[in-house]
């Protein structure tokens, strides 16, 4: 009989919006550098998130100097960050209008545009940035996760891979572009994206997740439990990387090992509602109706659209002969997208 897990494969954190270089200042300061020192401070406030301080002292430094295109193009940084997404257009196309030949305020217009989600205008600020700078290795990175958003995965790779070319060690493209070829199946081309980028940054645990994604997927098991344990050593209480390798475990027969883990999931987030279900599959695989019966109803309790629990509680209740409730439950499964319980619905109910 079958029962449900997920497995969770993610891109990656997207580097923040990048702050512009900052400028020069000496002591005995005229106007003009006293705009300067104020656009310096507001890019270290900048830098701290600290968004409204950062605002202030860039009006402050344009009320002296107004054509100063890096003051206008990092206030729009600190005005997306604060979604005044009105306020942070108006700055960076007034940056545009005094100096248009500076790839990084198309690159960061085209950050404004990828934050309020406008596929068509983000593309074409990152295609100017890359027609100023061909090189530029996050514009072209940003454009391959546009596509990924997009499922159009070949132009995706395409954009990824442009990334890798500007910046060999770009471990965020690699982990990626990892994720656009798994979404075309493309489990080896994903694997070897994914062992490149975690040998650039063993830090970065969602790429270890994802390797072991790419392994259990491919029914490597033991590659698959050695890449979640990897990233299980890195953070310990990482409930994705955890219940992925539970998953591994069960897949790969091993229900001892499989229970352990979600018992641990369970131990670290109590109201965990997948945790209660997967406990409830081992149960059902071992024949202990009751307990896959009482997990799956705990399941249930703590989120009432798990349908995968609904499933599984009519498989025990089928062996606890409770026929009546059974039906019930496939039928609420089915409802909530688990078209495998069709088939019992179809043999077993009226």
């Amino acid at each position: 009989m079958k029962q449900f897990f997920i497995c969770l494969i993610f891109l990656s954190t997207t580097p923040a919006i990048r702050a512009q270089d900052t400028v020069k200042v000496v002591t005995n300061l005229t106007p003009e550098q006293m705009a300067e020192q104020d656009y310096n401070n507001g890019l270290a406030a900048l830098k701290k998130n600290e968004c409204a301080s950062a605002v202030e002292l860039f009006t402050k430094s344009l009320a002296a100097k107004p054509n100063f295109d890096k003051a206008l193009a990092n206030r729009a940084i600190a005005y997306t960050h604060l979604k005044k997404h009105d306020e942070a257009l108006k700055d960076i196309n007034d940056a545009i209008k005094i100096n248009p030949q500076n790839p990084e305020t198309y690159f960061n217009k085209g950050l404004i545009f990828f934050e309020m989600n406008l596929k068509d205008s983000q593309h074409l600020a990152f295609d100017n940035c890359l027609r100023l700078k061909g090189d530029h290795c996050e514009a072209a990175y940003y454009k391959g996760l546009a596509y990924y958003e997009q499922q159009d995965y070949d132009k995706s790779i395409e954009f990824y891979s442009k990334a890798i070319t500007s910046n060999p060690n770009y471990a965020y493209a690699y982990n990626d572009r990892g994720s656009a070829k798994r979404a075309k199946n493309d489990l080896p081309g994903a694997i070897a994206d994914y062992e490149k980028a975690v040998s650039l940054d063993q830090s970065m645990v969602f790429i270890h997740n994802n390797l072991g994604s790419a392994y259990r997927i491919s029914k490597n098991y033991p590659k698959a439990i050695e890449a979640y344990t990897k990233a299980l050593q890195n953070k310990p209480d990482y409930l994705t990387a955890l219940t992925n390798r539970g998953t591994a475990h069960f897949e790969n027969n091993n229900l001892k090992a499989s229970q352990a883990d979600f018992e641990d999931v369970l131990k670290k987030d109590p109201n965990n509602s997948g945790a209660y279900n997967n406990l409830a599959s081992i149960a059902i695989k071992n024949k202990d109706w009751k307990k896959g019966k009482d997990m799956a109803a705990r399941a249930i309790q703590l989120d009432e659209k798990n349908g995968p629990a609904y499933y599984n509680r009519g498989i025990a209740r089928q062996m606890l002969h409770e026929e009546e409730g059974c039906c019930a439950d496939w039928k609420k499964a089915y409802e909530l997208g688990v078209t495998g319980a069709k088939t019992f619905i179809n043999t077993s109910c009226d």
